[in-house]
């Protein structure tokens, strides 16, 4: 059986500096979440690149039309790759906070059932006390 990473491995030439990521991404053992962030943090790398390229269209006197068509493409691919990423991420969030209000909703059940046990306790003793009189 094969993990996730090498079932959906992507055949590219991997640089050295690629290799030392991957390598401290694996010796790191990140959860999904933490690869969520990640990608996020790449994303944003990759998008900050992206608008120098549209500085130096616009510093061009005369800029190549398919160069900005093919730009203004890619800027809608990595806008929409980042709103996914995005809402998995929050969808994690969601389900996180989910489970933190359903252990609290428990904890405040349990707290109740303790303190009713208490009163219990001490109203029978009342009674108690009252049949002795």
């Amino acid at each position: 059986m094969t993990s996730a990473s090498e079932s959906h491995h992507v055949d590219v030439d991997e640089s050295p500096a690629i290799q030392t990521v991957l390598s401290a991404m694996e010796a790191a053992e990140i959860t999904p979440e933490d690869a969520l962030q990640l990608s996020l943090v790449l994303l944003n790398f990759v998008e900050e690149h992206h608008l120098l390229n549209l500085e130096e269209f616009l510093e061009d006197e005369q800029p190549d039309a398919i160069s900005i068509a093919v730009w203004a493409a890619d800027s809608a691919r990595l806008k929409a790759a980042r709103e996914l990423v995005e809402e998995v991420l929050g969808e994690i969030d969601e389900d996180d906070e989910d489970d933190e209000d359903d252990e609290d909703e428990d904890d405040e059940d349990e707290e109740e059932d303790e303190n009713d046990g208490e009163e219990g306790e001490a109203g029978a003793a009342a009674d108690l006390g009252d049949g002795d009189a």
